[in-house]
């Protein structure tokens, strides 16, 4: 088969993330929404049936005149998810920007990672996190993480992705009082301090760090 462009791979994730997610294939449509959710955010549908063509063109799909009528060629059972990376974080102060667009995507296990819908991966910068572990891995500086964008309720400990003022950084979670929070480093290097936050500070939490990819 023929190389893919970043978009192309884009309209194809879509296609197989839907047809996953709900056991049929999507409509031109859906695809739309469903290429959206993973960054590629275009109003024209017409731009869908270009990349549909396209697509067919270079062996990845067939297609016939039905609603639905899109057929996945050369599919077997998948053992890996394409998980989504977004830039880089801090496990330091934060001071690095935290990044919207997908950069590109991990091959992943799904022994790792069972749905890749709701999870998506950020590289690691510092040594203010590395003796914390997640899943018995230490998350040292270039390994990636990966975030659960779906957790939405934090416990005292869990490891997390803020973006504070735009900026990201990852660290341990606590809250003080019930209702501030204290984001703390667990690092071999004293120089790494906590971050404290009230409820009144522009934050975001992103998501629980659920596993670590070791670079090294």
């Amino acid at each position: 088969m023929q190389i893919l462009t970043p978009k192309q791979k884009i309209v194809l994730q879509a296609i197989k993330e839907f047809f996953s997610e709900n056991k049929m294939m999507p409509t031109v449509r859906e695809i739309q929404a469903e290429s959206s959710r993973l960054g590629l955010k275009l109003k024209s549908l017409r731009s869908f049936f270009i990349y549909l063509n396209e697509l067919e063109e270079k062996g990845y799909i067939e297609r016939t005149s039905e609603d639905r009528g899109i057929k996945l060629k050369g599919v077997t059972k998948e053992t890996f998810l394409d998980v989504p990376v977004f830039g880089m974080a801090n496990a330091g102060t934060a001071t690095m920007f935290a990044d919207q667009y997908i950069e590109g995507y991990l091959k992943v296990s799904k022994r790792i990672v069972r749905d890749s819908r709701n999870v998506f991966a950020i590289q690691v910068s510092g040594t203010s996190m590395n003796k914390a572990k997640v899943a018995g891995k230490t998350i040292q500086s270039n390994d990636f993480i990966l975030v659960d964008a779906t957790w939405k309720h934090y416990n005292n400990g869990d490891k997390v992705l803020v973006v504070i003022d735009g900026l990201a950084t990852v660290k341990t979670y606590r809250t003080v009082d019930g209702k501030n929070i204290v984001l703390l480093p667990e690092s071999s290097d004293k120089k790494h301090k906590p971050i404290f936050l009230t409820e009144d500070d522009e934050f975001v939490i992103n998501g629980k760090v659920i596993d670590v990819l070791k670079m090294s």
